[in-house]
């Protein structure tokens, strides 16, 4: 009876340490980078303009920017800024409305259905308004300048997970030399 018991027990804290520690390892719980300070402890930041570089002096440094495009950046930024904002403003006055709709007694599929065409229309100009910023840094720099950039690697969402140099996933075993 007492070694039935230890047994019971023994199993019991070997499907808890299991548990407690393996599946989330497989799961990719313990990944490094997570809840960082510097990036808001999970908090994504979607969109980050690639004419923000003005504000970085390295980047200033490693790309040898002149003084004219410099003060280029730092213009086009803030009119970027402040277009992105307003239409960001837009579309939450937007989705307040939209929320509204949905909490009224009977809901009117029509105006839902409108309001969520203005929704996607804004999110469209959004965009837009992305691309137009990256079209903006190609008329900033050089192409030699250009090309420094890509290999900085500005838009990190795009390699998100990956090793630096190799395009597999981190988690991946890494490749053995000589084997089959």
């Amino acid at each position: 009876m007492n070694s039935n018991l230890r047994q019971k027990f023994f199993t019991g804290a070997m499907v808890l340490l299991v548990t407690v520690f393996f599946i989330p390892a497989f799961a990719g719980a313990f990944t490094p980078g997570d809840c960082k300070p510097d990036r808001g402890f999970g908090m994504k930041r979607h969109h980050v303009s690639p004419l923000g570089i003005w504000r970085n002096p390295k980047m200033i440094q490693e790309l040898g920017l002149t003084e004219e495009q410099v003060k280029g950046f730092r213009e086009a930024d803030f009119a970027h800024r402040e277009k992105r904002l307003q239409l960001k403003s837009k579309l939450d006055g937007l989705r307040l409305e939209m929320e509204k709709l949905f909490f009224a007694d009977p809901v009117n599929e029509v105006e839902v259905l409108q309001l969520a065409q203005k929704i996607s229309d804004q999110k469209g100009k959004l965009f837009v308004q992305k691309i137009e910023s990256r079209l903006a840094v190609g008329k900033l720099l050089t192409s030699d300048q250009l090309n420094k950039l890509k290999k900085f690697d500005l838009h990190h969402h795009a390699t998100h997970g990956k090793m630096p140099g190799n395009e597999k996933h981190r988690r991946t075993p890494p490749k053995i030399e000589g084997a089959n």
